[in-house]
């Protein structure tokens, strides 16, 4: 008899670049919030490599500089074999910079029309073939290099345990 989706173990691999160590701390709650659960690595972009060889479900975030992420980021989501990514269940994350810190207005328009790293992450792993899990999260910082604003380590908790239930669904 199949387990209920939420007790299925996965295999889930979060890799991360981080500028300041915010999406550092991001990707690490997320990963212990999961692994109790499911088998989890959690990896810089430097460490990850390329494997994804039993992942069930993959997490890529990143801090959005000039609207995108890293170019480390980048390089990685090229370098992934595309066979590998088809029809995996993946989901995109970034910190950003807190709406209420960018001043003037105009520049928080500029933002939300530009776009945020997590959602070029969403964009180039969905155009690779993967299953996307959830919408593109993204958990801000106070200032250009932080700290997290209060309450986003919790915040990040919470939805990965939904990328979770959600990829979950098709296995």
């Amino acid at each position: 008899m199949a387990r209920p989706a939420q007790e299925r173990l996965m295999s889930v691999f979060i890799v991360y670049d981080s500028t300041y160590g915010n999406t550092e701390a991001i990707a690490q709650a997320m990963a212990a919030e999961l692994a109790g659960t499911h088998s989890v690595r959690v990896a810089s972009v430097t460490e990850a490599g390329t494997t994804l060889r039993g992942v069930t479900a993959l997490i890529v975030g990143s801090p959005t500089h000039a609207f995108r992420p890293t170019p480390a980021i980048l390089d990685f989501l090229n370098a992934l074999d595309g066979t590998a990514l088809s029809g995996l269940a993946a989901a995109a994350f970034d910190t950003r910079i807190a709406p209420v810190e960018i001043k003037p207005a105009v520049l928080r328009w500029v933002l939300d029309v530009a776009g945020y790293a997590a959602d070029v992450i969403h964009r180039k792993l969905e155009a690779r073939g993967c299953r996307m899990a959830t919408q593109p999260a993204g958990f801000c910082v106070t200032g250009t290099e932080g700290p997290l604003v209060e309450g986003e380590l919790e915040r990040a908790k919470g939805w990965a345990r939904n990328v979770a239930l959600a990829a979950a669904q098709n296995l």
